[in-house]
């Protein structure tokens, strides 16, 4: 259910009370007691990278709201998680937001990318073609002389 709010209903609040309950569950069953933290990192995690996804620039009152934190732990989270998953994000500390690197490229880049290879790509298919042409003439030169040689 906590899946099902945050990547299909894109339902955050939903998404919090299911964690809540997924918490609750964890910390009273004797065999999985032990990974409730872990659980409840991974989920932060979670819905950080899916609200992200959606949202440009979040508020840091709002993003702790959303991972069930103070302002000042989400923002301690926020750069710990930046640092050590190399995101592409950057803490606007006057307007107390994160700020979500985009990656928008120049159709002239996208076209450029996609292109990049392409005379290696077609010198390699040239060659290869050649190869089987050449082939192609030394078997029909064995056939020949094959015939030849039982006349």
């Amino acid at each position: 259910e906590f899946v099902d709010c945050l990547c299909v209903k894109f339902d955050f609040d939903g998404a919090q009370e299911k964690l809540a309950e997924c918490r609750h569950l964890l910390e009273t069953d004797f065999f999985l007691c032990k990974q409730t933290a872990l659980f409840v990192e991974e989920a932060r995690v979670f819905v950080f990278e899916n609200y992200c996804r959606i949202h440009n620039k979040v508020d840091l009152m709002t993003l702790g709201q959303k991972l069930a934190m103070d302002e000042q732990a989400a923002e301690r989270w926020i750069v710990d998680l930046i640092r050590n998953a190399n995101l592409d994000a950057k803490i606007d500390t006057e307007e107390r937001c994160v700020v979500m690197g985009t990656d928008v490229r120049s159709t002239y880049e996208r076209v450029i990318d996609k292109t990049r290879d392409l005379n290696v790509r077609s010198g390699t298919l040239v060659q290869n073609m050649t190869n089987v042409l050449n082939e192609s003439r030394k078997e029909k030169a064995r056939r020949a002389r094959a015939a030849l040689e039982e006349e």
